[in-house]
């Protein structure tokens, strides 16, 4: 979330991101502005934020979302990663989603797998009611790494299911 809070304010300015945070009930508040980087947030608080954020600059929260996660995940795949990742096998890229997954969230847990070519199956169990925006982000965040990595054409398509979500990517092989 630090990450996201600093796009953010690339993006919005100082001063709507100060008055978003006023604008949060003070449990949240209290939450975002002691955040570390090994605190965990709650969802309601980073949802909450990044949708007062869009409404002070005029946007939809789910529009600011796809451009924060699109933004952070470039940032963290630029140099070195880039490179790294695009002679990574489609595989490989796929067994570190549930890593990557468990390094960002406290609820629920994914399992991957490549059934063809070109496209990976992805599930998250174990977070029925999983946030609309959490569905959103998850996705944008794997389009964005397969595209990092260099995989083209590149889509990502979410269904809810009762126990949490169901992910389906596909690229051009």
């Amino acid at each position: 979330m630090l990450d996201q809070i600093r796009i953010m304010e690339d993006l919005a300015g100082k001063d709507a991101m100060c008055a978003a945070l006023e604008a949060l009930p003070e449990e949240h508040r209290a939450e975002l502005s002691n955040v570390m980087p090994v605190s965990w947030l709650s969802t309601d608080a980073c949802n909450g934020y990044i949708s007062a954020v869009a409404h002070r600059i005029g946007r939809q929260p789910e529009d600011l979302l796809v451009e924060i996660v699109q933004r952070g995940v470039e940032r963290t795949m630029t140099g070195l990663w880039r490179i790294i990742l695009k002679f990574t096998s489609d595989a490989a890229l796929v067994k570190r989603t549930p890593l990557i997954y468990s390094k960002t969230y406290d609820v629920g847990a994914m399992t991957s797998r490549i059934e063809v070519p070109g496209r990976a199956e992805i599930d998250l169990d174990g977070w029925p009611g999983v946030p609309r925006m959490e569905l959103i982000g998850l996705a944008k965040g794997i389009e964005t790494v397969l595209r990092c990595a260099g995989r083209r054409d590149v889509s990502v398509r979410w269904e809810r299911r009762p126990r949490g979500a169901f992910f389906q990517a596909t690229w051009t092989v």
